[in-house]
């Protein structure tokens, strides 16, 4: 492909004078993945607005992208992040109280990080700037 970014396949479900209106199609990945609202992906269709001045119809397919720099940052958020927490809680907990003691305490940082994640979710996910790459007809390779 032509950009080094991780792009996605969008329909056009509109055009408005130099408006388009891009719904992103949903690959599998998204049902599992963990940052579902990050990207709008929870449960409800991913929809974008782009101004351009090509010429769009409603149907064109399109390339929309995403830096690879958000997505890494999102993939460190969601994988690593829990696992630093539940081993921190867990060494932490095992400098004041039992192994078993410890397992639990490490439970509970796992939990809190989730709920960190969920915060930062809603917070950081409408910031997130999405560029139009052109057709997706137009990518020869």
């Amino acid at each position: 492909m032509a950009s080094h970014n991780p792009v996605d396949l969008g329909i056009v479900t509109s055009v408005q004078g130099k408006t388009i209106t891009v719904e992103i199609v949903k690959g599998g990945g998204c049902k599992a993945c963990g940052l579902k609202g990050l990207c709008g992906t929870d449960n409800n269709p991913i929809i974008m607005h782009f101004d351009t001045d090509d010429s769009y119809q409603i149907g064109d397919k399109v390339i929309v992208s995403v830096s690879a720099g958000v997505r890494v940052l999102s993939s460190l958020i969601v994988f690593i992040f829990p696992l630093l927490a539940m081993f921190g809680f867990y060494f932490v907990g095992r400098c004041y109280t039992t192994e078993s003691g410890s397992i639990l305490i490490a439970f509970g940082g796992l939990l809190l990080a989730f709920g960190i994640i969920r915060i930062l979710d809603k917070r950081i996910g409408r910031k997130i700037n999405f560029s139009l790459g052109g057709r997706y007809e137009d990518l020869s390779e």
